[in-house]
């Protein structure tokens, strides 16, 4: 079996999780760790067990590390993404590829002239609800696929002085790219088109909107819609007893896709923790519609159905080791950021955008 080192670039929560996916990894033999301060890196270094330090440049010069996983913040992305690739690393990069479109152009064209892996952290590619997804319409068991709708409510969970509700820009490419991905994933067609909203917000200390409605099209006329707003759910209050997810799915969170063709439809709830099909057909005196499939999954398997970083991690890992290609490629990931800075153009200037524009 190959196995590779590689560096996690960012040691917070996410980089974390990198780090523990990477200590599972059959394929990966050592992990360093890299923060730019070097006080934070010895302290992260030593309470998540690896090796960690402040000098970039010893780690894009140690021809041994093959992988780099960046999970600093996301002005940081495109400067050590294009280092990375330069220095002929692979490299799995978390989402937005950059804060304008400019730098998540650069990735790309980094990428390209490399000629090195590049792959950006879409890990719901990986979480089994939306793979079902993908797997039923591909089936053509509903059809021709015509018109995706998310609701995604949830409480105020970035906290108050925090990096993120200080950022700016919006939470289109930091959180919604993954919902606005999962439809061009699943209909396999061109965006052409997008208007996107937002009212005035309720979360004063947001440096960013808290509610978007973004409308978009399909080059053969089908549509989607996500429509988010976070703050209105009810507060979690850390109960380590407690289903969280149980919970939620009665406090006024939701994050449900309603998904429908021209032969059937397709549910996928997380937190009913349930995917649905319905089936349609041509009645004698109506359409006639009826369940035809569910599945339920439970509380074990979540971060596997739903969010699914540490999956994603193990394949992107497996695939690095054996010379192979990445399985979404940086250019259909660019193609979801256009979509997101389209969005955040019509919320701004208020029209619908081409996104041949940009």
């Amino acid at each position: 079996m190959n196995k590779i080192n590689v560096a996690v670039l960012g040691l917070g929560s996410m980089g974390a999780t990198h780090v523990r996916a990477a200590k599972e990894s059959p394929f990966i033999e050592k992990i360093t760790g890299y923060e730019p301060d070097a006080a934070r890196a010895a302290l992260r270094g030593g309470e998540l067990g690896i090796t960690a330090h402040n000098n970039l440049s010893e780690i894009l010069d140690d021809k041994s590390i093959k992988l780099i996983y960046i999970a600093a913040s996301n002005e940081a992305h495109r400067e050590l993404a294009v280092s990375s690739l330069k220095a002929g690393k692979a490299v799995l990069c978390e989402k937005p590829m950059g804060i304008t479109l400019e730098e998540a152009r650069a990735m790309l064209n980094a990428e390209k002239e490399s000629g090195s892996f590049l792959q950006i952290g879409f890990e719901l590619h990986y979480s089994k609800l939306y793979m079902k997804v993908k797997e039923w319409i591909d089936a053509g068991l509903i059809g021709r696929p015509l018109n995706s709708h998310c609701l995604y409510y949830c409480s105020e969970f970035h906290k108050k002085n925090t990096w993120r509700v200080k950022s700016a820009g919006t939470l289109i490419g930091e959180k919604l790219s993954h919902y606005l991905d999962l439809p061009r994933w699943w209909f396999d067609k061109k965006v052409t088109e997008v208007f996107s909203m937002n009212a005035p917000n309720f979360v004063n200390y947001f440096n960013h909107p808290d509610n978007h409605q973004i409308n978009y099209r399909f080059e053969d006329g089908s549509i989607s819609n996500l429509n988010f707003v976070m703050g209105i759910a009810e507060s979690d209050l850390g109960d380590p007893l407690m289903d969280i997810i149980e919970k939620q799915s009665d406090d006024g969170h939701a994050l449900r896709y309603m998904i429908y063709g021209d032969k059937g439809a397709i549910e996928a709830d997380v937190f009913r923790r349930r995917i649905r099909r319905w089936e349609f057909s041509d009645g004698e005196e109506k359409l006639e519609s009826r369940i035809a499939e569910q599945i339920k999954f439970n509380k074990a398997d979540d971060s596997e159905w739903f969010h699914n970083v540490y999956g994603q991690n193990l394949r992107i890992a497996e695939l690095v080791a054996n010379g192979m290609k990445p399985e979404t490629p940086a250019s259909d990931s660019f193609e979801t950021m256009k979509l997101c800075f389209a969005s955040e153009i019509s919320e701004r200037e208020k029209r619908i955008v081409k996104l041949d524009e940009l």
